[in-house]
Order: C-alpha cells, then structure tokens, then sequence
C-alpha cells in the first residue's frame, strides 16, 4: 500500500501548473497531462476532487470486490475521492486533469461554522456530472498562475465558493441549523466602509472583513451575499472602482499613482479592472 498526501504525488511526473507556491488555506489545485496508465493500490490523506478536461473520452475501470467498476469521462465530468484507502485504478486514454486537493480539516471546519453537526462525510463518487465544479477549479488554475487585481482576496473567495458547494451537494451530515441566513446590520456594513477606505493600499481578506461582523468566514460569505447581492470581492472591487472614479474626475493624479493608492496589483490590473466594470479605460474615462 503507498501512502501519500496528495494523490498526485503517485503520478510520477511534476503538474503542469500548480498552486503550491500560493498561501492558499485549505487547498491546492494542479493540472496534469498523463499517458494511458495505472494508479496502483494507496492511501491519500487530502481529499481530491478530479475533473476531466480533455476533448477525447477517457475510459477509466478498477475492481470492487467481484466485479469491476467501469466509467467514461468526458470533458468536464468529475470523480471525487475522499482521504482513505483506495484499491488500484487504471485509465485507456491520455488525460489532461486538474486536481482539486481539499484539506479534510479545513472543509469539515467551513461546515461546522454554519451547521450544528453530530458527524460529517464527503462522499465518494467515481465518476458524475457537476456544471460548477469545472468552471471553478479551471478559475483556480488561473488565478494560481497569475496576480488579481484584489490579490488573495480573489482566490479565497473561489476557495470558499469550492467549499461551500462541495459541503451543500456533495457532503452527508446530519442536524442542519436554522436562521444561518440573517442579514448584516448597517452598523457593520458602515464598519466594513471604513475599513476597506483605512485599507485601500492593502490587501483586504475575508478573515479581516468577517472579523468586523464577528463571524467565521464561512457564515459571513452567505449573509454578505444575502445583504448586499455581491459577493465580499465584488463589493470591495466595486468600491474602489467607485473611488478611482472620483481620483479621475479630480485629476490631481496620474492614473498609475491612483492604481498603487487602491491596493491594485499593476497599472495593467486597475485599467482591466476598471474598463471591466466601467466600459472605459481609466485614460477615456478621464478624458470625457
């Protein structure tokens, strides 16, 4: 039996692109090509969500006592593979796959912040269909190959997102709470106001801006979608939009100097951030 943390480390062969070098809590994401080949008997202690991204079918089979359990994946389906003991598995076709690794830790803890648990279990699925799963493990591999105009804000918000639909559709548990879905006061949005104006140079967190609610990040994520209809990076993104707006109409600065000033992470992240939700480039902003 090998063991290991990461499935992956079986592979043999290093990951096309990675998230290792990301502070990222709870989960590491990575994209492999393999050869038609055979994953042997293991142990692996993350949980690994696998999706398929090839445009020819891969066909994958491993035995399950008596028989042998057989499966197509085609582009976008996904398997998910709980931490434990898994027999030997073996795939026909070439692969491109990205890896979802998922501290068991970390996501039992995001459930428990919102629901009152006697137990709690991922389940395992060989092989199925998930419209969301693909979209946001393929932003993962983007975002852990480049800057945000947010920086980790934007990650751990694509983290949390994983989590959260990961636990709502593909978890068992028992004694769910109620009234985990209670708006924000407008005390504490004015308080998240002022920090995010205190902070505009900085990195602003999930953890910073729940701390001011008084709530896990998990919980907070929810009521702020609830209250204001935008996610905390969307918020935030908006308001410093709204900001740099009025530092263009006063024009007592250049349009880079009010990029740094906002905590973007480049001229060339403020302006595609800025078009994106303006329809102009800070330069035709400022210029009409």
């Amino acid at each position: 039996m090998n063991y290991s943390t990461y499935t992956s480390e079986l592979y043999k062969q290093p990951p096309l692109q990675t998230s290792a070098a990301q502070a990222w809590s709870g989960v590491r994401v990575e994209r492999y090509q393999l050869a038609p080949g055979v994953m042997p008997a293991h142990f692996h202690g993350q949980h690994l969500l696998l999706i398929h991204q090839a445009a020819q079918a891969v066909r994958t089979h491993r035995p399950q006592g008596n028989r042998v359990e057989e499966a197509v994946f085609q582009c976008d389906d996904a398997g998910l593979y709980p931490a434990g003991e898994y027999g030997p598995s073996a795939w026909d076709e070439p692969a491109d796959i990205i890896n979802v690794h998922l501290d068991p830790e970390w996501l039992e803890t995001l459930a428990r912040q919102s629901l009152d648990l006697e137990q709690f279990r991922l389940r395992e699925r060989f092989q199925f269909e998930d419209a969301l799963l693909p979209h946001v493990g393929r932003q993962l591999l983007a975002a852990a190959g480049r800057e945000h105009a947010l920086g980790q804000l934007y990650a751990e918000s694509l983290v949390n997102t994983l989590g959260y639909h990961l636990i709502e559709f593909h978890a068992s548990y028992e004694r769910r709470i109620v009234g985990a879905g209670s708006r924000l006061s407008a005390a504490v949005l004015a308080r998240i106001d002022s920090y995010v104006e205190a902070a505009a140079e900085q990195t602003v967190s999930l953890a910073a801006l729940a701390d001011l609610a008084n709530l896990s990040v998990f919980h907070f994520a929810r009521r702020f979608k609830l209250t204001t209809g935008r996610s905390p990076y969307q918020y935030v993104l908006d308001w410093k939009i709204k900001r740099a707006r009025q530092l263009l109409q006063a024009g007592s600065l250049p349009i880079a100097a009010i990029g740094d000033a906002l905590g973007f992470a480049s001229p060339a992240h403020f302006s595609a951030a800025f078009k994106r939700v303006v329809g102009q480039s800070p330069r035709e902003f400022q210029r009409g």
